[in-house]
C-alpha cells in the first residue's frame, strides 16, 4: 500500500459544528465481474508482500444529507480491497469507494497534542496520524461516529472513556480528492500528563498498529517542526498549518456532495 495517498493527498478540510449521525444501508456497493477479478488480483499480490492484511467490511458514504439540525450520512458495505485499490489506482475508471474514518486530535493536561505513528506491517507504515481508525458497523449503534474514535483510543492506545475530559463540539470534517475517503477529527482534552499515557500505551493498547506516540508540545516551534514531517498525515498537516497561521476554515455545509 502507498503511504503517499495519506501523505500527500489533495485534502480540503471543513469545520462542522453541527450533530452528524450515521446510518447504514441494506445494499452493498456492486462491482462488476471484470472489477472484482481486477480487484482480487491486486489484492493476492498485495497479501503476497504483506500476509498480515485482512479484506474485511468497510463502511462507504452513499448518500449525504443536510438536515436542519445537522447532517445525516448513509452507509454502504463494501471490503478492505475495494478500498484500497481505489486509493492506490486513483486515474482508473472504477466504482468509487467513499471510505469513512473517525479519528482526533488528542491533548493531554500538561499541554502536549497526542499522535500515533503506524507500526511497519499496517497498510499505512511510518505515518504519523491522529488516533483513530476505519468506521465499523457496530459504532454506528445509535448513529453517532464519536464511538469510533473511543474504541479508537482504547485500542490503539489504551485510553479510556473515563480519561476523556471534554470532547469539543466544533469538529474537522476531511474530504480527500475525489472524495475517496470522508473523514471526522474530534478535539479531545484527556486528564493524563505525557508520561502517564505513555505508560498506559505500553501496558494497555491492544490492537498494535501504531508503534509509538508522537507528542508534540502545543507552541509555535514545535507545530512548525511537525509540519516539515513528510510521514505526517495529510488531514492533520492542513489543520494544524491552518491553526498555526490563524487561518479561517470553511463550513462543511459549504460543500457540495456529489
Amino acid at each position: 500500500m502507498s503511504s503517499q495517498y495519506v501523505c500527500s493527498n489533495n485534502t480540503k478540510v471543513f469545520v462542522c459544528r453541527d450533530k452528524v449521525s450515521f446510518c447504514l444501508s441494506e445494499t452493498e456497493i456492486s462491482l462488476s465481474e471484470a472489477e472484482r477479478n481486477t480487484i482480487c488480483k491486486y489484492w493476492k499480490e498485495a497479501v503476497d508482500k504483506n500476509p498480515n492484511l485482512f479484506d474485511g467490511v468497510v463502511l462507504s458514504v452513499k448518500s449525504v444529507e443536510k438536515l436542519s439540525d445537522g447532517i445525516k450520512v448513509e452507509l454502504e458495505k463494501t471490503h478492505y480491497s475495494h478500498m484500497t485499490y481505489v486509493m492506490n489506482h486513483q486515474n482508473e475508471k472504477i466504482t468509487e469507494c467513499r471510505a469513512v474514518a473517525v479519528g482526533g486530535s488528542i491533548v493531554t493536561i500538561d499541554g502536549y497534542v497526542v499522535f500515533g505513528k503506524m507500526s511497519k506491517h499496517t497498510s499505512f507504515p511510518d505515518v504519523i496520524q491522529c488516533i483513530g481508525g476505519g468506521l465499523s458497523e457496530e459504532d454506528i449503534f445509535d448513529g453517532d461516529p464519536v464511538h469510533t474514535f473511543l474504541r479508537e483510543c482504547r485500542e490503539e492506545i489504551g485510553l479510556t472513556s473515563e480519561d476523556i475530559v471534554s470532547i469539543d463540539n466544533k469538529k474537522y470534517f476531511y474530504i480527500r480528492d475525489h472524495q475517496s475517503t470522508v473523514g471526522i477529527c474530534y478535539i479531545a482534552k484527556i486528564g493524563l500528563t505525557k508520561e502517564t499515557l505513555l505508560q498506559r500505551f505500553k501496558e494497555a493498547a491492544t490492537d498494535g498498529e501504531i508503534e509509538s506516540l508522537v507528542f508534540v508540545n502545543e507552541t509555535d516551534e514545535s507545530m512548525s517542526d511537525l509540519l516539515k514531517q513528510p510521514s505526517l498525515v495529510d488531514y492533520a498537516r492542513v489543520i494544524f498549518e491552518k491553526k498555526l497561521l490563524d487561518q479561517s476554515f470553511d463550513d462543511i455545509r459549504e460543500y457540495e456532495f456529489e
